[in-house]
């Protein structure tokens, strides 16, 4: 009788001791599911302010791992304009134009927070700009490139999978421009190489 009494106890303390590993096993996988769904490792944004320029651009954001991530913004550049135009007998016409371009800026960022993607983090990036202007004859009246590179400091905060990204920092440019709008482009836009680079995304993480 004690003999199966003791087997019927020890079949009882393996069940206990498996059911313990089970459960172990399974807050350890809820665990993990539960901070991989709280950290953001991708992103997808744009920035709703190039839109008043006539620059519309997305960006994709990966982290590589907790520290680092990488990030490709790119789109193009479209619209149109009206000029003025005074003839040498002065008559006052009024002539409309086109632009078209592309805009590339590569980033890599450093989160010393480690969470990549989400909070304080420092980038390094380089900026590619280029944009054409032509008249109503289809006649380019403006090429002008500006290409250079920036360091800035910016923060990302993610609420609900929602991205709100800002960041400000010097930047460097190169510029050149040709055309006869040249004059006109730099009064609007200015080719001073050193600038700053401050701006805000929004969008989406997972």
């Amino acid at each position: 009788m004690s003999e199966h009494v003791g087997v019927v106890l020890a079949a009882e303390t393996f069940q206990f001791i498996q059911m313990k590993k089970f459960m172990f096993a399974a807050c350890a996988a809820l665990m993990s599911l539960t901070m991989s769904a709280q950290q953001n490792t991708q992103a997808v944004k744009t920035n709703p302010l190039g839109f008043f320029a006539g620059q519309y651009q997305v960006a994709y954001e990966r982290a590589l791992n907790d520290n680092f991530s990488v990030q490709l913004s790119a789109g193009f550049i479209g619209g149109t304009s009206e000029g003025t135009l005074v003839s040498d007998s002065l008559e006052v016409s009024t002539e409309t134009y086109n632009k078209t371009g592309f805009i590339a800026i590569p980033e890599v960022r450093w989160y010393p927070g480690g969470s990549a993607c989400e909070g304080f983090y420092i980038a390094a990036l380089g900026r590619f700009r280029s944009a054409t202007t032509v008249n109503e004859s289809d006649d380019v009246i403006l090429e002008r490139t500006a290409n250079g590179a920036a360091v800035v400091l910016g923060y990302q905060r993610a609420t609900d999978g929602y991205m709100v990204d800002f960041f400000v920092g010097p930047q460097y440019k190169a510029v050149t421009s040709a055309g006869t709008l040249e004059e006109a482009s730099s009064f609007f836009t200015s080719d001073n190489p050193m600038g700053v680079r401050v701006g805000v995304n929004l969008g989406f993480g997972w």
